[in-house]
């Protein structure tokens, strides 16, 4: 259980940030109607993008009126928003969150993860449903480390909804695309469906910065384009359209010098290129990257004479001796820089969303994103680098 000091201290917070919020900025409001009310305390959650930093939470209190609840943020948080999620409190071991449902189609559609219009007044109308129990929900705690939570979901059904953006969200969001890797059977079905969402919403906030965040799990940037061609004009200008903008126009590989993990003297990310160079980002608290390395070992095996291939680090100073135990502890024989003294920048310049992240870098310099973990482009890194024979 949190402590009472932790518990005001929250409280202040939300109070703080409302109150300088509103001062400045012009406000937004998204009133729930939901026809019963069993809740004490109702928080509205949003989820910025702060690449190439990690997400960060901002919380205003929702204020109670009989069966309706009003919640009011300032419109300037909107263009970064990747999520609204509206919770009971940030200050209880078991979170409950309200989620919505909505038929579409003779289909049931629903999400806890929202995201609203941005407009003055937004009034969603809902009816009570029943309530999820979630045993096993993986969080972070302050220090980094994993651990599982029960967290409930009450789920209201739309009787009523002006808003496209909500439903917008509800429909890809029950689709469940791109979401992960898309396995190569489904990916050109995955591609279409987004791309008839994209027809029907073409204001979608959420779908923009959806194919924003995610453009990495897409094979080219050609299918990147495809998707991102039938959005309106307005969202193409959006601070997540210019994001894509940037993601497309950035095919070739820009170098960096950093410090080598061996000495700690400073050399290029690429020292050869004339040859393929797979560049992989990763860290060594990344699970994912570690179970990777089974098979970065055999490519290497296979294709070192025509492959020059390099890890980059994003550990920070905390955990950069980690990285350097991880090398020797798994004999890793390919070259290691780190990124250390200039992490944030390192993630931006190559638009690292994630690790594992890896780049083929051609002779010439252009370069595509690449993950050794899927089948086909694992194919298509042997094929590519064994024809320059």
């Amino acid at each position: 259980m949190m402590s009472k000091k932790k518990v005001i201290y929250i409280y202040l917070l939300l109070c703080t940030s409302f109150i300088m919020y509103s001062q400045e900025n012009k406000m937004n409001v998204i009133q729930l109607n939901l026809g019963t009310n069993n809740y004490k305390e109702l928080i509205l959650k949003i989820l910025l993008d702060n690449r190439p930093n990690r997400h960060y939470e901002i919380f205003f209190n929702g204020f109670r009126n009989d069966n309706s609840w009003t919640f009011t943020y300032p419109d300037t948080l909107y263009n970064k928003n990747v999520q609204f999620t509206i919770q009971e409190s940030v200050s209880v071991d078991t979170p409950r969150y309200v989620g919505f449902k909505y038929i579409c189609n003779n289909d049931t559609l629903g999400s806890m993860g929202l995201s609203f219009a941005n407009m003055d007044t937004t009034v969603i109308n809902a009816i009570y449903l029943h309530t999820d129990t979630f045993p096993n929900i993986p969080k972070l705690d302050k220090n980094g480390n994993t651990y599982f939570t029960k967290t409930l979901r009450d789920s209201y059904l739309l009787t009523s909804c002006q808003d496209s953006e909500l439903l917008s969200t509800l429909e890809a969001t029950s689709s469940g695309f791109f979401w992960y890797n898309v396995d190569s059977s489904r990916y050109e079905t995955e591609v279409n469906k987004f791309i008839y969402l994209v027809k029907k919403y073409p204001n979608s906030h959420f779908l923009i910065q959806m194919l924003s965040t995610r453009s990495y799990t897409f094979k080219s940037k050609r299918d990147v384009q495809k998707v991102y061609d039938y959005f309106s004009q307005d969202n193409k200008n959006s601070y997540f359209g210019k994001g894509i903008i940037q993601y497309l126009a950035d095919n070739y590989f820009k170098n960096s010098i950093l410090k080598t993990g061996k000495n700690g003297e400073s050399e290029s990310i690429v020292t050869d290129s004339t040859k393929y160079n797979l560049i992989i980002f990763s860290a060594s608290w990344c699970a994912p990257c570690i179970a990777e390395i089974p098979i970065l070992k055999k490519v290497y095996k296979d294709l070192s004479d025509n492959l020059k291939m390099t890890y980059v680090s994003i550990d920070e100073s905390k955990t950069v001796d980690e990285w350097g135990q991880l090398m020797k502890k798994e004999n890793i024989t390919w070259r290691s820089v780190l990124a250390v003294d200039d992490v944030n920048n390192i993630r931006e310049k190559y638009h690292v969303p994630g690790v594992p992240y890896s780049l083929l870098v051609h002779p010439g310099g252009f370069m595509e994103p690449i993950d050794v973990r899927n089948t086909t482009e694992l194919n298509y890194l042997y094929k590519t680098v064994q024809e320059k024979k």
